[in-house]
């Protein structure tokens, strides 16, 4: 087992949410010498040299210079996503019923709601505050609080096993986090920053305590949450920080928020803070509109999110020619009607950087009778023409508060990763 799967557990214990996830992310890059560059402010870019830019706390894109930076210089781009399904609290959090402080929480993604019950949480995000000069400030925040979604007892529920649990997400869906009259979350924010000023809004998720660890009888599998889409957001960075600068292109890794909401926001993938960046990029070099979009076409992007691996319980709702099986390899998605961006030449490509450091791929296309999710792979093929491959790695439980994967997987796609790099 590598060390690979260690670093991220950690990278996941210290990433509750796609906001952690960012300042996780950026703590590692100030430490390995990486310049923020500001959307703000004008941009100065020089050869050899290594740079992010964050969007909204919970985007950031990051990339290196070559060595030999020219009008020719294209680029090598990963894109994954920070945000995960899960529960977040509404605007008007506190409630009681029958003696209970509840909050009140809405569905963020497609959670299975199931999962969320009888496991200690904990919640977190971003809060804005306003001191007494008017100034407006964001400040993460992680409550230590353990809190619960009970699930109602079986005798009073007697058809439970026969009928299947089925939650309400309206009526169902509230953790309990105390007795008494309505806590007032204002104030629970002030006593966790230590702060008098006011309170004005919030971003604030609902996680599992429990931290990730190592499972099955010789460590195979990696249990955690949020591993769809951390694991690939991980790979990705370890990927470029184990990458010196490549001799004529840049290197370039891009994670956006809202994709489990359709990408539609600020900071989602289907924003422009990918188009953005890379005008930006092309302008500080003094390049015209014409070299970037030439050069784009010749570049290439890597979706990569996880994927469904067989289920041995469920192994009728596969395609029976289409079968990832876990710490096989990374997988390639296709789909005919584009809902993943992969076609025939972006394929070899991948299968090209998979066989020149001897890792195997397997293949995953959708059951003709079920519906076939996405990724960010059609919308960044589409908004910026750059060829697309949509892989991953296989995992089990996705979309559920405890999810599995493989721990040889995630070493594997990591060295395809820096293979693509080179």
């Amino acid at each position: 087992m590598s060390n690979y799967a260690k670093r991220l557990l950690k990278f996941i214990d210290n990433s509750p949410t796609a906001f952690h996830a960012v300042q996780t992310i950026e703590e590692e890059l100030k430490e390995y010498k990486f310049e923020q560059l500001f959307e703000n402010k004008p941009w100065e870019i020089e050869a050899n040299k290594r740079y992010y830019v964050k969007r909204s706390d919970a985007s950031i894109i990051i990339f290196i210079t070559p060595k030999n930076l020219t009008n020719k210089s294209l680029f090598k781009i990963i894109g994954a996503h920070t945000d995960s399904p899960c529960l977040k609290l509404k605007s008007n959090p506190s409630s009681t019923k029958e003696g209970y402080q509840l909050l009140n929480c809405e569905i963020y993604g497609g959670v299975i709601l199931n999962s969320w019950f009888d496991r200690d949480l904990n919640f977190g995000g971003r809060v804005y505050l306003e001191d007494k000069q008017g100034n407006l400030r964001m400040e993460l925040v992680k409550f230590d609080y353990k809190i619960r979604i009970p699930r109602l007892a079986i005798h009073l529920d007697r058809e439970l096993n026969r009928e299947g649990f089925k939650p309400n997400p309206q009526d169902h869906m509230f953790p309990v986090v105390g007795l008494g009259e309505n806590v007032n979350f204002e104030k629970l924010v002030q006593k966790e920053l230590n702060t008098k000023d006011s309170v004005l809004s919030w971003d604030i998720f609902l996680f599992d305590t429990e931290k990730c660890s190592l499972g099955g009888l010789n460590d195979e599998f990696i249990y955690a949450p949020r591993l769809d889409n951390l694991a690939s957001v991980h790979a990705a960075i370890v990927a470029l920080k184990e990458s010196t600068a490549h001799s004529d292109d840049i290197l370039m890794i891009s994670f956006f928020h809202n994709e489990e909401v359709g990408s539609q926001s600020q900071t989602g993938a289907a924003a422009n803070f990918q188009e953005a960046t890379l005008k930006r990029i092309n302008s500080a070099l003094d390049r015209t509109d014409m070299q970037l979009y030439a050069n784009l076409a010749k570049s290439f992007f890597i979706s990569a999110d996880m994927a469904h691996a067989i289920h041995p319980n469920y192994s009728n709702l596969h395609d029976p020619n289409h079968k990832p099986q876990i710490n096989l390899g990374p997988v390639i998605k296709s789909n005919a009607n584009e809902r993943y961006a992969s076609n025939a030449y972006s394929i070899a490509k991948f299968k090209q950087w998979c066989n020149k450091v001897n890792i195997p791929f397997q293949n995953f296309n959708i059951k003709n009778d079920m519906g076939c999710g996405s990724t960010i792979g059609p919308m960044t093929a589409s908004k910026l023409g750059i060829p697309t491959v949509d892989v991953g790695n296989p995992m089990l439980s996705m979309h559920s508060i405890r999810e599995m994967c493989g721990t040889k997987d995630h070493k594997m796609i990591i060295d395809v990763f820096r293979e693509f790099f080179s």
